[in-house]
């Protein structure tokens, strides 16, 4: 301000050189954590890389695309296997979660804390104790339904192992939603269903996408488990690279099969953070 006089600094007190420069360091801080961010993003892409280079290599020298004639005819009917699998157990998980959080979140449910931990056994186990179990159930304690070797059983295991990863950002959603929304509907003369789907579902958007992206995401590269319950008409795309292993070894086809898959799960990946990143992430890195 004109006219104003100038602050007399105490005794022996200085402003240090280059104080100025506080913006210039917040420069170079910010390089350098975005900078950290990538190089261990190009670490871990590094192996999928690899995958992908591979695939293009010709046994006669040079790179093409022959191997991926084997993704195109036999390995794609594998390929989409898996996605039926994955979208059927997204709709099952939907279905009992969003129901059960309400049911958690909004009632008093005697033991629930005791019923959410035991709903969330399965992200506990390891794999191959969840897959052999459910072998165990289906061939001694259902043996009166076909779920051993059938799609309908692959389908049970699945939305087993993962309703936890459905349930629990529903429940974190449902409790950061105030009541206040779904009673001003009620007040307007909404039914319902029209507060449900028109309101509160909407609102629930961020808990129901990270469900769905991480269901997507473990459905649809499950191995483990997969070799126990499928049987030789259920073979999965990950269940259909391990065999291809087994039998041809890493060769030019198994790794387009495993490069095809990791490509499907990245564009899935994009698509949900362009989608529901676009709406429920602003303002974060991924916006």
């Amino acid at each position: 301000m004109s006219g104003s006089r100038p602050i007399d600094l105490p005794a022996g007190v200085t402003i240090p050189e280059g104080a100025g420069g506080s913006s210039s360091w917040k420069t170079v801080r910010t390089v350098l954590q975005h900078a950290y961010i990538w190089i261990w993003l190009v670490i871990f892409v590094i192996p999928f890389l690899a995958t992908l280079v591979y695939s293009f290599e010709s046994p006669k020298g040079g790179y093409s695309l022959e191997a991926y004639d084997f993704v195109k005819g036999a390995f794609l009917e594998n390929l989409v296997y898996s996605l039926e699998l994955t979208l059927m157990a997204i709709i099952g998980n939907l279905l009992i979660s969003i129901p059960a959080a309400y049911a958690i979140v909004r009632h008093n449910v005697p033991g629930k804390r005791l019923i959410l931990s035991t709903l969330n056994v399965s992200l506990y186990a390891p794999a191959a104790v969840m897959g052999l179990s459910l072998l165990i159930t289906y061939a001694y304690l259902l043996d009166f339904m076909p779920l051993t070797h059938s799609t309908w059983g692959l389908l049970a295991a699945y939305v087993v192992g993962t309703f936890p990863l459905m349930l629990l950002p529903i429940i974190v959603a449902l409790r950061d939603m105030p009541m206040v929304y779904q009673e001003a509907a009620h007040t307007l003369g909404a039914s319902r269903a029209q507060s449900l789907f028109r309101i509160e579902l909407p609102l629930l958007g961020p808990g129901i996408g990270a469900g769905i992206l991480m269901t997507f995401v473990i459905v649809f590269n499950e191995f483990l488990v997969t070799l126990f319950i499928a049987g030789p008409e259920n073979q999965t795309a990950a269940l259909r690279v391990y065999g291809l292993t087994r039998t041809a070894g890493f060769s030019q086809s198994t790794a387009a099969a495993a490069a095809t898959m990791q490509l499907v799960s990245f564009v899935v990946v994009l698509v949900f953070f362009k989608l529901v990143g676009s709406r429920y992430l602003k303002g974060t890195y991924f916006a």
